[in-house]
């Protein structure tokens, strides 16, 4: 990795450590073998080492060649391993999930204890703009994830994410691996909206017993406890929601088949009677029931929509239950079925009152009329006019 920089100065600084009761490692990369000299790592370990991150690979050709005998031996001598892609901007964004599969072909799936998720090292542009790195690197960091299973961490420092990212708030929910030498027990205040950091990358210039030169230290916030729930790859946030789902377990059924990537980003599973779906973005969601099932009838993730935002809950209207999507919605209740609403109509219907509104709850999905669209409800229908773009209330037909 780049060594970050820190705030130049012309007098000597006293050099500061992290708190001693804070997990230390290292990451290493080909560098740390110079003339292919071996690392000891029983000897990293004694030096009170607790976790190697080793590079793996770097744009979409190159590996590592001391990467797996790295990871292994470190991870026999008891340390907590995890590794990084040196990443490579470039256009078009599709070489970021390029980049992704060539990281995972080389790493596998990390889906073991003692394992941190997969790391993006983010530290040159390629050339992209801010909106365009930003778009690449969210491809990168959505196919890892959907992949995996697991949230990427997204290793970066200050200036570069203030000024070749805009200081986007838009990758705060992912987890930070902050690179900062400042000469300081802390690291002082977060780019990107990160409400905290995971780890702290606070020197280039360490000195270990069992390597030769010089290598990165790190450290973990901010106990053994957090070092572990970081390397716990054996759980997935599916499988920790339906454990704790409580009622929810028992509307959901067993599962019914393995957990699997998802059209459209993120991970689902089926149960006999709904799905669990997550994404970082998301979180884990459940639906169940007839709102699951309309959901996967419309085509689930791939259909217009997208993920589902929340869990199914209880409707405003009695009786009814509603789930959110990024496209839409869908109600259901004994009496009307299950129903989607989306686009235009929906924000009309919403705007009315939604299931409280005078025009009850839908009856049918959106459909086609000449010139627009619409879904009825039980007290009336909204239209859609390609015309005019505007949606008209009109009143139900008559019984």
């Amino acid at each position: 990795m780049t060594p970050a920089p820190g705030p130049g100065t012309s007098e000597p600084v006293l050099s500061t450590e992290p708190s001693p009761a804070w997990p230390k490692g290292i990451d290493i990369a080909s560098w740390q073998h110079p003339g292919s000299a071996p690392i000891d790592w029983n000897a990293v370990k004694g030096a009170g080492m607790t976790f190697a991150i080793v590079k793996a690979t770097e744009g979409t050709n190159y590996t590592n060649p001391f990467f797996v005998g790295d990871r292994d031996a470190a991870g026999k001598a008891g340390l907590v391993v995890g590794a990084y892609h040196y990443a490579r901007p470039a256009a078009p964004i599709s070489t970021a999930v390029d980049q992704a599969r060539h990281f995972l072909a080389v790493t596998g799936l990390t889906r073991t204890a003692g394992h941190l998720a997969p790391v993006l090292d983010l530290e040159t542009t390629g050339g992209l703009d801010p909106v365009a790195l930003a778009a690449w690197t969210r491809a990168f960091l959505e196919e890892i994830e959907s992949q995996t299973g697991r949230a990427p961490i997204l290793y970066t420092y200050r200036s570069f994410w203030t000024n070749s990212m805009a200081d986007t708030k838009e990758f705060a929910r992912y987890p930070f691996w902050f690179a900062i030498y400042n000469n300081e027990s802390t690291p002082g205040w977060l780019p990107g909206g990160w409400p905290g950091w995971a780890m702290w990358q606070y020197t280039s210039s360490g000195v270990v017993p069992g390597i030769i030169g010089s290598v990165d230290m790190n450290v973990v916030c901010c106990s053994a406890p957090a070092l572990t729930g970081l390397a716990d790859g054996t759980l997935s946030e599916i499988d920790k929601r339906y454990a704790a789902a409580g009622l929810l377990q028992l509307a959901l059924g067993a599962p019914t088949e393995a957990e699997v990537v998802a059209g459209g980003g993120g991970r689902w599973r089926p149960f006999k009677n709904g799905l669990i779906y997550w994404s970082v973005a998301t979180g884990p969601r459940v639906l169940h029931g007839k709102i699951a099932k309309k959901y996967l009838g419309l085509g689930g993730t791939n259909s217009f929509l997208g993920r589902p935002l929340g869990d199914v809950e209880w409707a405003a209207a009695p009786g009814a239950h509603q789930a959110i999507f990024q496209g839409g919605w869908i109600y259901w209740h004994p009496t009307t079925g299950a129903h989607e609403v989306h686009g235009l109509i929906l924000r009309r219907y919403l705007e009315l009152g939604g299931s409280t509104s005078s025009l009850g709850l839908p009856i049918t999905d959106e459909y086609s009329v000449p010139g627009g669209r619409e879904s009825a409800f039980q007290f009336g229908k909204l239209r859609w006019t390609a015309a005019t773009n505007a949606v008209t209330l009109l009143p139900a037909a008559a019984p």
